[in-house]
């Protein structure tokens, strides 16, 4: 997923599923506060209890 992909979900409370850096699989509902892209490491998605990064999701899902 790319930043102009995840710019629809700012805002609102997503079930966010990706992957760690092991290959585990991890899901949990986030409310999405920001994108940003952080050199070096990439972009992020940075919610309202942890910061994923994009190129990590492997979905994403509208709660609301």
């Amino acid at each position: 997923m790319r930043i102009p992909e995840a710019r629809q979900f700012v805002g609102r409370n997503c079930w966010v599923s990706w992957t760690d850096r092991f290959g585990r699989a991890h899901s949990k509902v986030l409310r999405v506060e920001e994108l940003q892209f952080v050199p070096l490491y990439g972009a992020y998605i940075i919610g309202d209890s942890e910061e994923v990064r994009l190129d990590k999701v492997t979905q994403i899902q509208p709660v609301e």
